[in-house]
């Protein structure tokens, strides 16, 4: 069997009724058992569809309570549009009795409880509760299948027009109202309503056929009838019925050509008579035969039907009823509602409160079946979708997602945050903004100075450091070290390497004057003895524009003095 429902499975514990037995695979168990279920919100149930069509044997599944022999079944199979779930089988359901769910049936979406049982070791279902309130569970026999009607014929479900595109399938026990587009305008040809058994429709689709004033009131033609409420009110029901509010005037007119005789009016209500004769005013005197009923009772009900002088007819079926549909429950705190009332025609609107969104109809009315013309709607917290970032050093401060909540987002140190810092859940579900990223922060690579060189391992994130040396030669003038600070800039800029000589050192038993590290181009030094030697050499060395001395250090050799 071709079905398909909308199945929220948990396969926890809590979601199974079980009675362990852990001895014995095979157990005798009470088919009344009391079973845990859950439950879940119509936007939770994900779409299912499946194909175990099994019904229990005589042997199986007893409604009265008495007991039957089972050996435990595998996990069941779960389908999501159209893809098996994996992972079901890590559970054990070998002293599993059933699995109940929610399942969403038909076109309409009707939610109802449903279960699978285990029975001789295979998993018999589903059934489903008759309707949304019940705890009475149904096998689901075969569904039949509902193609689009003719454009002049209307279908209704549950007191819900069809407005189908493609074929649909019904559950078992499905009852369909069908009516023509325009009551009167089209002679209405078969059942009123069908109904689903067992994968068969009991009744062919009806036929609206065209009426006089579709056929240019040929004589061949059913005459078209319309009405006209005077005072009152009335209204079409799904199975195409005109529902006459107590106390209205109504007129219905019978549209044939005057000149091609006098159509006649029959009505199947017994208790008076009613008056027919061709309209009075001289624009609808030589076309409509009318009659009328005035402050219409429950005792009009019946058939009128309007039949030509070549014997064709079309009928109205008329109910005079108070027709009231039901209180719309006001649970919902943050629905807003008004209500003209519960009478046919009336209407109800429906808003909500700030931060909230209306799911469903902004306006319903009371249609002529007593029942509004859709669900009424709810209201749904606005959420925006979850902010789902790969960024592992972005920290987020509120996980909040409902409408005006305010994310704010940090770096740890040595990042910095790319994009907004605050995004901000909007009406339309939307975030004000894309979430931003932490990003590394980095200084840029440092140019060596002229003459020298740098050391550094190749990273330039907060915190690294490197150091700037000079070639022979060379004298660095600035900070030999600098750090990349937490703002992405070096803490000292590049140091400069300046052409300098290096101290020429001291001859043995002498010294140089002045004495420093580095002498400045052009300057000059002195080398001096000790008492008792003399200067062998240059005396006075220059510094040149090259780095070098001007000429090789002086030594110090002792003073020979002759006799």
């Amino acid at each position: 069997m071709r079905w398909f429902l909308l199945l929220w499975l948990l396969l926890g514990s809590a979601a199974l009724a079980a009675r362990q037995d852990t001895k014995r695979k095979k157990t005798t168990v009470k088919t009344t058992t009391t079973t845990t279920t859950t439950t879940a919100r119509p936007d939770h149930l994900s779409k299912v569809s499946g194909s175990t069509n099994k019904l229990p044997s005589p042997g199986g599944y007893k409604p009265d309570g008495d007991t039957v022999t089972r050996e435990g079944c595998m996990p069941p199979e779960v389908v999501v549009n159209g893809t098996n779930v994996p992972g079901n089988g890590g559970e054990d359901f070998a002293s599993v009795q059933e699995v109940q769910f929610l399942g969403v049936i038909g076109p309409l979406e009707q939610k109802r409880v449903c279960k699978i049982k285990c029975l001789n070791g295979v998993w018999v279902g589903p059934l489903c509760t008759i309707d949304q309130d019940s705890k009475k569970f149904q096998p689901m026999l075969r569904q039949c299948f509902l193609s689009p009607p003719s454009p002049d014929v209307v279908m209704s479900f549950e007191g819900k027009e069809l407005n189908l595109e493609n074929e649909v399938a019904l559950p078992h026990g499905s009852v369909i109202e069908l009516r023509c587009a325009e009551v009167g305008l089209f002679k209405f040809v078969g059942q009123p309503t069908i109904r689903c058994g067992n994968g068969q429709w009991n009744a062919p689709p009806p036929l609206c056929q065209p009426t006089s004033i579709q056929k240019n009131f040929s004589l061949d033609a059913a005459p078209t009838i319309t009405y006209n409420v005077v005072s009152g009110d009335a209204g079409i029901t799904s199975s195409g019925q005109v529902v006459i509010l107590p106390n209205s005037i109504i007129h219905f007119d019978c549209l044939w050509q005057r000149q091609d005789g006098n159509p006649t009016w029959t009505w199947t209500a017994t208790h008076r008579q009613y008056p027919s004769a061709w309209a009075i005013s001289a624009e609808e005197r030589g076309w409509k035969y009318r009659l009328s009923i005035y402050y219409a009772k429950d005792t009009d009900d019946g058939i009128f039907t309007c039949t030509t002088p070549k014997g064709h007819s079309n009928e109205v079926h008329v109910r005079v009823r108070n027709i009231q549909c039901p209180a719309i429950d006001s649970l919902d705190r943050n629905r807003v509602m008004a209500v003209e009332g519960n009478k046919m025609h009336s209407q109800a609107r429906f808003a909500c409160m700030e931060g909230f969104n209306l799911i469903g109809p902004e306006e319903i009315t009371c249609t002529a079946s007593g029942s509004w013309s859709e669900t009424p709607p709810y209201c749904e917290v606005i959420q925006c979708p979850p902010l789902n970032s790969e960024d592992t050093h972005l920290r987020v401060e509120s996980h909040n997602r409902t409408y005006g909540s305010r994310v704010m987002f940090s770096c740890p140190t040595g990042y910095r945050l790319v994009g907004s810092p605050v995004i901000i859940c909007l009406k339309n579900q939307t975030w004000s903004d894309s979430p931003p990223y932490c990003e590394a922060i980095e200084c840029e690579p440092p140019l060596a100075p002229n003459n020298g060189r740098v050391l550094d391992n190749g990273r330039y994130l907060t915190g690294d450091f490197l150091q700037f040396t000079c070639n022979a030669g060379f004298v660095l003038v600035g900070e030999s070290i600098t750090v990349c600070n937490d703002q992405g800039e070096w803490t000292f800029p590049p140091p400069i390497c300046k052409p300098a000589c290096e101290f020429p050192g001291e001859p043995a038993h002498g010294h140089v004057v002045p004495t420093k590290f580095h002498y400045d181009i052009g300057e000059m030094v002195t080398v001096e003895c000790l008492h008792g030697f003399r200067v062998l050499g240059a005396p006075r060395l220059r510094c040149t524009s090259t780095g070098h001395w001007s000429s090789p250090l002086a030594h110090c050799r002792p003073i020979i003095y002759q006799s």
